[in-house]
């Protein structure tokens, strides 16, 4: 069987089906993979850089998130009493042997690219580690006096970036809100990926990572735990706290992020990789929260709860200068200089993935802020003709190439980010969707019939 007949197989399963909601409440386990509108289905190339946004990346990604997330436990916060078929099928066997049957070829589909897109630098000895490592966060904003120390957040710095983009949003809360999606992707699991780097035994390096671990588990305590306080956080806004909720709403920069940590943890040859980019993502941390929590607060006013990122904007801190110290370095110190160049590649991964990540969201809030002016009067023939209804499936996409939505009959609501308030295309209306950008459509009336060319 080749590997686009497993994937095939694999999403034939019911749970990867798509249904008619746009939002997935109280079931964890139903994903949508959207394999039916993908014509290329080479799943033996990798993806490019420049392909990174594809159709088929999108699905690869899906995939793997499925993937990963079987071996974790998941369990909706109302009980599993209503979808106990769909945990059985979730967790089967028939689904695990068709998993296992995907897996390897799909990882190096999504990141074979790697390699080639993260740089190389010249780093070999414990000196020029720590001496790069320095550099590298300090060129991020992050500044450190080269002794390993993670100087204290700025909680008035100026926002900038993605944060500051955010807020100049006219529809600043809906973008806020797909931040908040994408994040939760690893949000409400916390600590997952870094779970399966626990077991085994290879010295202090292992303990320390175990104290990072159970800060993110609160130490037992059930509410301060990091994922119930980000539940808190959500329900703060109005958004729903399940798992995959806004299943349909991930953006496919955001489940290969994720999926590269649960990669580089599930098999252990990728460990060094993992802590390097453990270490590198901590020290940035303490900032970035600080920064997201002043973004919510201007976005949402007194309403959010912001506890989630000011536990962060402390903690990793101290997170920051444990990981450079006791697990980059240690390592290091530990298993000689043939360690280090795969503690430098995962940071260089890492920063591949954050940078690709960046622009895929970016490049979304700015369409999706202006969905309007990205509309037309007047459409044409051709290309391919969807008769959609109330109750079709529901399923979010991309093009690989810039492509026009012209809507022939009835009403169609564009969902570009999960808003209450869609943006209404009417018979005769025709919108520009660009490369890469994710969307799904919804009949607003009986039916509707849309062109995409």
């Amino acid at each position: 069987m080749t590997v686009t007949e497993a994937v095939e197989r694999y999403c034939e399963q019911r749970l990867f089906q798509a249904g008619p909601d746009v939002v997935i409440v109280g079931n964890p386990y139903r994903r949508t993979i959207g394999l039916e509108d993908l014509t290329d289905r080479d799943f033996a190339r990798p993806v490019t850089e420049e392909g990174f946004l594809e159709h088929r990346h999108l699905v690869v990604s899906r995939i793997l998130c499925n993937a990963y997330e079987s071996s974790m436990i998941l369990l909706p916060e109302d009980g599993v009493g209503p979808v106990k078929a769909d945990f059985d099928a979730f967790y089967g066997e028939e689904a695990r042997r068709l998993r296992d049957a995907v897996w390897p070829d799909l990882e190096r589909c999504s990141f074979g690219f790697l390699p080639d897109a993260a740089a190389k630098p010249a780093v070999r000895t414990l000196d020029e580690l720590r001496a790069w490592f320095m550099a590298e966060v300090d060129a991020v904003g992050s500044p450190a006096d080269g002794s390993g120390n993670n100087p204290e957040v700025t909680a008035t710095a100026p926002l900038r970036g993605t944060m500051l983009a955010i807020t100049q949003c006219r529809h600043a809360e809906e973008a806020a809100a797909l931040y908040l999606f994408q994040l939760g992707l690893d949000a409400l699991t916390e600590a997952s990926a870094m779970a399966r780097n626990l077991g085994g035994s290879y010295g202090p390096e292992q303990s320390e990572l175990f104290k990072i671990f159970i800060d993110e588990f609160g130490y037992g305590v059930h509410s301060a735990k990091h994922s119930t306080i980000f539940r808190g956080l959500l329900r703060s806004i109005g958004l729903h706290p399940d798992v995959h909720a806004y299943w349909n709403f991930y953006l496919t920069s955001s489940l290969a992020g994720t999926s590269y940590f649960n990669h580089v943890s599930e098999n252990h040859a990728g460990m060094f990789r993992y802590m390097g980019a453990v270490t590198y993502l901590e020290w940035l941390f303490a900032q970035g929260f600080a920064d997201m929590g002043t973004m919510l607060r201007t976005v949402f006013g007194d309403r959010v709860d912001t506890r989630y990122c000011d536990e962060h904007a402390h903690i990793d801190i101290h997170h920051g200068r444990m990981t450079f110290e006791h697990l980059l370095l240690g390592f290091a110190r530990a298993h000689g200089d043939a360690v280090i160049p795969d503690l430098v590649r995962g940071v260089e991964e890492t920063k591949v993935m954050m940078r690709l990540g960046e622009e895929d969201f970016l490049a979304q809030i700015r369409w999706a802020d202006n969905l309007d002016t990205h509309t037309t009067r007047g459409v044409t023939d051709g290309g391919t003709t969807r008769v959609l209804r109330p109750d079709s499936p529901f399923v979010t996409r991309v093009y690989d190439a810039d492509t026009t939505l012209c809507v022939h009959d009835g009403d169609v609501d564009v969902y570009a980010w999960a808003t209450q308030r869609p943006h209404r295309l009417r018979a005769g209306d025709a919108l520009h969707v660009p490369r890469g950008r994710l969307h799904g459509l919804k009949a607003a009336t009986a039916s509707a019939t849309v062109t995409a060319r």
